[in-house]
């Protein structure tokens, strides 16, 4: 997951591939295999676009270094952070359905939840707050607890999240500033699971992958998806040591979901398209991720850099920022373990997905390193 956003040196990378003026599946898989090899490790999924359409999906490595059995383009990880994206998608489908507004107050949706003696603290916070990282709320309540590179385990309860709530101190004043916090994304899911009465399971079965053809985008795995389907995580730290996916329960919607790589490049498809329409007609749908979005007033060492904006699930980088040459809209994870990029332009249609068994930041900058040698193939 994205705890914070990453120093400005991981965004300022020579580009991997070779000058061309086409993607060539079988040199980009030798890229990604050579970047396999040199990091060690175990499996990379990869899913390129261009001209708003899938050219390929591939999967490379193995799903256990024990077994050697090879990973597929259904094979399942967990996508971390990038399930914020998906969390709000379902909530923008139930404001197109009239069942929530982006201006709904969270003490309005959860009556009693909050401290009574800072009440007035939370008074203004809303559902467009959450969305958005203005809320104020840390990143994590301190009933939440993980030693840095291990998995987390135990899930965490209802019980657990009202008790946070209730003794819950706010960082800064809602709507005072922009900054990362997971526990907005757990806290929107709790809002979502009371307002329709479904859990999140169901939602995301529901709003997500019933209704956008994503049929290995899920938040339970059943035994035989466990034995058969799903990648093991090695640490990103030592990456012959075997991990454990996380068990998050309702801190899921911020981190905890399921995905394979042939559902992932469907999904940025289907945002390119809805994307486009939004420029073309303005009309809107719940995959437009940026409809609304603040700048998050990126500094590093003192130094101002304008132009990376966070809208209602998706940052967006502007030309302004020194990332990429165009405008790219981008989320992904990463869980000590498993680790997912997902990077577009809805201008130039093209993008790139990545799904990894053994995350950390040179395979963040490597998916970054992809999309910008798409961007300049396209712009040329």
């Amino acid at each position: 997951m994205i705890k914070k956003l990453a120093f400005l040196s991981l965004f300022l990378i020579p580009p991997v591939f070779a000058q061309t003026t086409l993607v060539d599946k079988l040199k980009i898989e030798q890229q990604v295999k050579s970047f396999m090899a040199k990091e060690n490790i175990p499996a990379i999924a990869v899913g390129i676009i261009q001209q708003g359409k899938v050219v390929f999906t591939s999967g490379l490595g193995v799903r256990d270094r024990e077994t050697k059995q090879v990973i597929n383009s259904k094979t399942l990880f967990q996508i971390g952070s990038q399930s914020k994206v998906l969390t709000s998608i379902i909530t923008l489908e139930l404001i197109d359905k009239g069942e929530l507004k982006l201006t709904d107050r969270v003490i309005d949706l959860l009556p009693d939840a909050f401290p009574k003696n800072s009440l007035s603290k939370f008074e203004s916070l809303t559902i467009e707050h959450l969305l958005t990282h203005r809320s104020g709320l840390p990143n994590y309540p301190k009933n939440v607890t993980r030693i840095d590179g291990d998995a987390f385990l135990g899930g965490y309860d209802e019980q657990m999240l009202l008790s946070a709530l209730k003794v819950m101190k706010l960082s800064f004043k809602v709507n005072e500033k922009w900054d990362y916090s997971n526990f907005n994304y757990a806290l929107l899911g709790y809002v979502l699971s009371k307002v329709t009465n479904k859990n999140y399971a169901q939602l995301v079965k529901y709003y997500i992958s019933d209704k956008y053809e994503l049929p290995n985008t899920l938040v339970n795995l059943s035994e035989s998806q466990k034995n058969t389907q799903q990648a093991f995580p090695y640490r990103k730290d030592d990456r012959q040591v075997l991990t454990k996916p996380w068990d998050m329960g309702l801190l899921t919607p911020h981190g905890g979901v399921y995905s394979s790589i042939d559902d992932m490049a469907h999904l940025m498809v289907l945002q390119m398209k809805a994307y486009s329409l939004f420029s073309k007609s303005g009309e809107n749908s719940p995959l437009v991720s940026t409809q609304i979005k603040y700048d998050t007033k990126f500094t590093q060492g003192g130094e101002k850099y304008p132009g990376l904006s966070y809208g209602l699930g998706m940052f967006e980088a502007s030309n302004q920022f020194p990332l990429f040459s165009e405008t790219v809209l981008f989320h992904g994870g990463d869980l000590d373990g498993y680790g997912c990029e997902y990077l577009f332009s809805p201008e130039y249609g093209v993008g790139v997905v990545m799904l990894t068994s053994s995350g950390g930041g040179k395979f963040v900058n490597f998916g970054r390193q992809m999309m910008r040698e798409l961007l300049e193939i396209s712009v040329k």
